[in-house]
């Protein structure tokens, strides 16, 4: 327990709890794993559990009737999903897949909401964490309906980049321009033409899959 204690601390969700709550909580988890390309949950069905991410990566996405994706966001270690539906008791608001073989601490409603009703500063603590959820789905829904394709590619491609101990910027793992494109949005063609001018223009270059930002891009092109 004590170990499940010490994952629960450092996330978000829980900085409010005391270590009576966080003890609670971790008695009624437990660990579950997932195998890549699994769905850890499908947008409409009952919310009973939320997960801590431990190790690996999820998308939380929604679709379509046709089948056709959007990627809201990913989510890697202390990442939280399945909390909204635990909270207002309606149906899942998006789904989630694996990205990477994933392990995951799952925790069941009601331990949940017993803490929730015995810790008003975990409620403030969600209210903050479901405003800052908000503001970023705000800025995403102003990105979508204001800013071209490359605007939105360039502003993507910037935060999936990270810097390597002064090395040059790069994306963390492989993304395929159909996944760019369900990231922000556009199609796969899209992606790929704006992808081709930005290697010809040296801002970007692709190393065994991997993209590698050479210099800033550019906010308009």
């Amino acid at each position: 327990m004590s170990n499940a204690i010490e994952i629960l601390r450092p996330v978000d969700l829980f900085a409010h709890l005391t270590d009576e709550q966080l003890a609670l909580l971790a008695q009624h988890s437990r660990e579950v794993q997932f195998r890549k390309n699994a769905i850890l949950m499908t947008e409409g069905d009952a919310g009973e559990s939320m997960y801590v991410i431990l190790t690996g990566l999820v998308k939380v996405f929604v679709s379509d009737e046709e089948g056709k994706e959007l990627v809201l966001y990913e989510q890697g270690p202390g990442g939280v999903i399945g909390d909204i539906a635990l909270l207002d008791d309606e149906p899942r608001s998006a789904s989630v897949a694996t990205l990477d073989k994933t392990t995951a601490l799952m925790i069941g409603k009601s331990s949940f909401i017993q803490c929730l009703n015995e810790s008003p500063e975990m409620g403030l603590g969600i209210i903050r964490s479901l405003t800052q959820r908000l503001r970023q789905a705000t800025e995403g829904s102003r990105s979508l309906a204001l800013d071209n394709v490359y605007r939105r590619l360039a502003d993507k491609l910037q935060e999936l980049s990270v810097d390597k101990s002064g090395d040059t910027a790069r994306l963390e793992k492989k993304y395929s321009h159909q996944e760019l494109g369900n990231m922000i949005g556009a199609s796969r063609e899209m992606v790929g033409k704006v992808m081709a001018e930005l290697v010809k223009g040296q801002y970007i270059e692709l190393q065994d899959g991997i993209i590698y930002m050479l210099k800033k891009l550019p906010r308009n092109w």
